[in-house]
């Protein structure tokens, strides 16, 4: 049996042996068809009949087709084209064409064929196995075929047609379509797809140099599955077209020295040799790639008479001297392939064959971080190759300030490097909606005829080019924080400032761009090597007076003069906490940095090690704290008043932590730090064995079911359990290392993290999934205990009472956490009686890109053709929003306000745990005796914010002069930047944050559904499903409409920063689902 064949064998399907050939039409064969001697048809036997047709089909030319019962086209060809059918039938004996049957018609003696079944095409192997390596041997045999049915067309002087892998049938037997060729054969017109296509994947040097396409680019193509099937990419992934071209002519790199030395000898070279930069120095016929690739086939065969032929990742064999390592778990005899349920849409092929790799996979602790590396984007160097039990370091040069990161870290710690470069730190500079977040501040707020580029109020301040408060000539350029956003998002501009001063006063200034286009590479890298291990520990208060770094402790009020702090932390002894509060210091890296002259270096010298200082501040939560609080300038109209602070809170991660910490060390535990979750093996890895399955009645969790691939079920791991492995590419012994996925809950809309890092469910060697949608899927399954209480059926019938409990019991802050008011966490609710009927449904949307139906979106204004007299822009990133059928209508039963939130709620409507923002306003319609502002007339009733206008807001104080009180003086908006609605308003931050809706760890929060169903019949079926989106879909569309505009204008030199393709990473997250059913009285 073939390779490629026994390939087939893996996944259900038949070789092409299992097809009965019929003689050829019309003459003898001679040695000018090309073909071995063994493989020539000739006459004799009886006459065979054609199969029986069930249904035609559109003719081709001449030839008519009809659909055979077995999935087969039957062709009917007229006399005068006895030879074409001749030579079709020897083409597709050969693998071209795909024509396996043929004869004469007993009854008119017409010649007829059949085209073998195309079940798969390649396309579909490539997805199903992409970013990891396959083993050789099915592999070599699979393109073995193929070149054997290009040297058939060779022999004969003909052109198949390019060798694209759409043309190419994988299943139920190989072959190659080459339409073109056989329309030619039936006189129909030949529509090929056009030659010398620049696509980078399979570009071929004809197409890089504008030529047609010939035989030589299939002979380049063959190189080219081979190199993309045993690596798991092809050599020109992660590089641009221009990239891919330049790497064209100058040679592709070889392959990973983890995957060659499991190669025969000499096969890495002959992939190399059909992909040579010189012509001359290529392969120059088919036959001869055959003939080298069956004879690796047969001087590898092994000996077993009848062995495995199962596709796997087969581990390379460990270096000699390599310690011994622990043998892998049992892997389970029958690999379902059963496709995990999405919302989502992905396709479910890219799992099926993956199913068979689960044991290569899970065994990839050999090569571990090398193998990694290369699945995770450009090329990088290679590993060291363990020779002893302590190697020594391939040589390189110490690091210094223009050469520290993941690319220069990447040839010592590959393993470190490849999980960055799939983790949200790796792309927090480049995240499209901070981009955009970013220049809309900078651009809209405080914009008036006086200021008419933006106040840049979160820019560097030049007092030259500063706009400033017309009443009190202070600047309001900088006076929010300078780099407020830049400090965290892109903290290298801290090793190198580069960022001009902001001019608003200018008409035109190419000071006023996003950062993307005036950072440089190097900083748009985000949280990268560099960064981390340059930290010496956190700012000292008062360094911002003297000169020095401090980050942004503080924030001016232009109406006043005064200063008000945002780090009362510092007030206690905790230096730091939020707002970019690290301090850097080359010294704690690099080898030349002046300072820590007695420093010991790593061995080979590269680089410094840390002080104890910065270790342990690396290893704190503070560290984490000094960006994942966030506080903005500005006094919260909320939190003012009772708490005495002066800004707003915008996240919150690290001071919710801190109050849970206090509360486990007050009940003598011990809390976990940020690292002990987000750098380890928390909250679980995959091991083999099928999961188990869902128990009727029980709540099932399905994002761990989701996030592990099939053959594999979630086996959890305690906060602080880390993998076993090497440090860096020369070390010897393994020990416990942490992780650098920093696994969370968002996936970046940044086009750079695509679909490979997004969705691969294959496993590192620690059994940690490789893809983006798994580690969060893990992460949020191990966040939440959902359930449906027991539901009551009120005596009579008349009413039917649900609860549902969500608590929070994996996470030592709220969810959501972050920027919890873009976070969506919410519960899909169905009800249906005896009849089918649907008694009640809250919380459904059907696509990743459709919003929430609690509230309707009237319009949205991202333009600024509404001003004032003063020239401020209207209603910009305003909405006009009506209730929706799923608007909230809940009443608290416990709780009281900010220090103690409410948990037990009564009524019907959505159930979101997102939080929001409030603004600042006065009712115009009518108040009622509750003190509640109600429409005064038809006009205030169009939507939700007629009814109110702006009060003033004294952003000193907090104080809203209102004519409401309390929480009705305070309105919901929807954007953190913004104006009171589509039409009014001028653009500003919120004057309060809501922070009460997200769940608070290890506290139930239960909802009491309070439903009439007077006209149904029981029993009553209810399904009730935990959700989650990262991000909404509102918020999406209006960036990408504002940034068309401002593209549209000449204000973005890179394109939009967002657009309306990103909404098609949005997806809907099943988390949990119960189901119960209610019986009749």
């Amino acid at each position: 049996m073939r390779g490629g064949q026994r390939l087939l064998r893996v996944i259900g399907l038949h070789p092409l042996e299992s097809l009965t050939v019929m003689p050829a039409l019309g003459r003898p064969m001679t040695s000018d068809d090309g073909l071995p001697g063994d493989d020539k048809l000739g006459h004799g036997g009886p006459v065979a009949q054609p199969p029986v047709s069930e249904r035609s089909l559109e003719p081709i030319g001449v030839a008519q087709r009809w659909a055979c019962a077995d999935q087969r086209e039957l062709w009917r060809l007229p006399p005068s084209h006895q030879r074409a059918a001749d030579e079709l039938l020897v083409l597709g004996r050969a693998g071209i064409g795909g024509f396996i049957e043929g004869g004469p018609d007993p009854s008119d003696g017409r010649p007829w064929l059949v085209r073998a079944q195309i079940e798969t095409k390649l396309p579909a192997l490539l997805g199903t196995h992409e970013g990891l390596p396959l083993s050789w041997r099915p592999v070599v045999g699979l393109v073995a075929d193929l070149a054997r049915a290009l040297a058939a067309a060779e022999s004969r002087g003909l052109f198949p047609g390019l060798l694209r892998p759409t043309n190419v049938v994988i299943e139920p037997s190989v072959w190659v379509l080459a339409d073109a060729l056989v329309h030619a054969r039936v006189d129909a017109p030949s529509d090929p797809s056009p030659t010398a296509e620049l696509r980078r994947e399979w570009l071929t040097p004809a197409a890089a140099a504008g030529q047609p396409d010939d035989a030589s680019s299939n002979r380049w193509l063959l190189g080219l599955l081979l190199y993309r099937l045993l690596c798991g990419r092809g050599p020109f992934a992660g590089l641009g077209l221009r990239s891919a071209i330049d790497r064209a002519s100058q040679g592709v790199p070889p392959l990973p020295d983890v995957i060659a030395r499991e190669l025969p000898p000499g096969l890495q070279g002959l992939i190399l040799r059909i992909l040579a930069p010189a012509p001359e120095q290529r392969v120059s016929d088919a036959a001869t790639i055959h003939a080298e690739l069956t004879g690796f086939l047969r001087e590898g065969a092994p000996a077993d008479p009848n062995p495995n032929t199962t596709l796997s990742f087969v581990p390379p064999r460990a270096p000699a001297a390599a310690s011994p390592q622990p043998d892998p778990p049992p892997i389970a005899a029958n690999v379902s392939a059963t496709p995990r349920p999405r919302r989502s849409g992905r396709s479910v092929v890219r799992r099926i064959l993956r199913a068979s790799a689960v044991v290569g996979v899970v065994c990839l602790g050999v090569i571990g971080g090398g193998v990694l590396l290369d699945l995770a984007g450009d090329p990088q160097p290679e590993p060291q190759i363990e020779t002893t039990p302590k190697p020594k370091i391939g040589s390189r040069a110490p690091l210094d300030a223009a050469h520290t990161s993941p690319e220069d870290c990447a040839s010592c710690h590959p393993r470190q490097t490849a999980e960055w470069k799939r983790s949200v730190m790796g792309h927090s500079a480049k995240s499209p909606l901070f981009q955009a977040l970013e220049i809309l501040i900078q651009e809209q707020a405080g914009r008036s005829d006086d200021c008419p580029g933006g106040a840049g109020v979160l820019r560097t301040q030049d007092p030259r080019t500063a706009c400033r408060d017309p009443d009190t000539n202070i600047a309001i350029t900088g006076s929010g924080g300078e780099l407020w956003c830049a400090n965290c998002h892109t903290p290298r501009e801290n090793l190198g400032a580069v960022l001009p001063a902001w001019d608003g006063l200018a008409l035109n200034s190419s000071t006023r761009r996003p950062l993307r286009d005036l950072q440089p590479a190097s900083t748009t890298e985000g949280i990268d090597c560099g960064f981390c291990h340059q930290v010496h520990g956190p700012v000292r208060p008062g360094s911002e007076r003297a000169g020095f770094y401090e980050g942004n402790p503080s924030w001016l009020s232009t109406v006043t003069g005064q200063t008000f702090e945002m780090r009362p932390e510092d007030r206690v002894g905790q230096a730091g906490i939020a707002n970019s509060g690290y301090i850097l210091d080359p010294a704690e890296l690099i080898a030349g940095a002046p300072g820590r002259p007695d420093a010991p270096l790593v061995p080979g010298g590269v680089h410094r090690r840390p002080s104890d200082d910065a270790r342990a501040y690396l290893r704190s939560s503070q560290f984490c704290g000094a960006c994942h609080d966030v506080r903005l300038f500005g006094t919260d109209a909320i939190a003012g008043p009772n708490r005495g602070e002066h800004f707003r809170r915008l996240r919150n991660a690290y001071s919710e932590w801190a109050d849970w910490a206090s509360l486990e060390r007050r009940a003598g535990r011990d809390a976990a730090d940020c690292q002990d979750c987000h750098m380890s093996s928390f909250p679980g890895v995959c091991v083999s064995g099928d999961p188990p399955a869902p128990v009727a009645g029980e709540p099932d969790i399905v994002a761990l079911r989701n996030g592990c691939p099939p053959g594999t079920h979630f086996e959890s791991r305690n906060p602080g359990e880390l993998p076993h492995l090497r440090v860096a590419a020369g070390s010897g012994e393994p020990s416990d290392v942490s992780t650098h996925y920093f696994s969370g809950v968002d996936i970046p809309l940044t086009p750079e993290f695509d679909d490979h890092y997004i969705d691969q469910p294959e496993l590192d060697a620690a059994g940690i999934p490789l893809g983006g949608d798994q580690r969060r899927d893990l992460l949020l399954g191990r966040s939440f205990r959902f359930e449906l209480g027991e539901p009551v059926l009120v005596p009579g019938g008349r009413k039917l009472e649900v609860p549902v409990v969500i608590e929070n019991t994996g996470a030592g802050h709220k969810i959501p956490a972050g920027f919890s008011q873009e976070r969506e966490f919410w519960v899909h609710l169905r009800i249906t009686d005896a009849e089918g009927r649907v008694v009640y449904e809250v919380g459904r949307v059907d696509r990743g890109d459709e919003d929430l139906r609690d509230k309707l979106f009237v319009s949205v204004n991202v333009s600024d053709r509404i001003v004032n007299q003063q020239g401020q822009p209207l209603g910009m990133f305003g909405a006009d929003v009506r209730d929706g059928p799923d608007v909230p209508q809940w009443q608290s039963l416990d709780g009281g306000g900010e220090f103690d939130p409410a948990t037990r709620f009564r009524g019907r409507g959505l159930i979101n745990l997102q939080n929001g923002f409030l603004r600042c306003v006065k009712c115009i319609g009518f108040i009622d005796r509750a003190g509640r502002c109600l429409p005064r007339d038809a006009s205030q009733e169009l939507h939700r914010a007629a009814r109110f206008d702006d009060a003033p807001f004294d952003i000193d104080t907090g104080e809203c002069q209102s004519n409401l009180f309390g929480e009705e003086s305070l309105f919901e908006i929807y954007f953190p930047v913004g104006s009171l609605d589509a039409t009014r308003g001028v653009v500003k931050g919120p004057d309060a944050i809501i922070d009460l809706r997200s769940a608070p760890p290890g506290v139930p929060m239960q909802w009491t559904y309070d439903l009439p169903i007077s006209s149904f019949k029981a029993p009553f079926e209810i399904e009730a499903q935990l959700l989650f989106r990262s991000f909404p879909p509102f918020l999406i569309k209006a960036f990408a409409d504002y940034e068309t505009r401002q593209a549209a204008a000449g204000l973005r030199p890179s394109g939009p920063l967002v657009t309306r393709e990103m909404l098609s990473k949005l997806e809907v997250v099943e988390i949990a689902t119960h189901t119960r059913t209610v019986a009749a009285p």
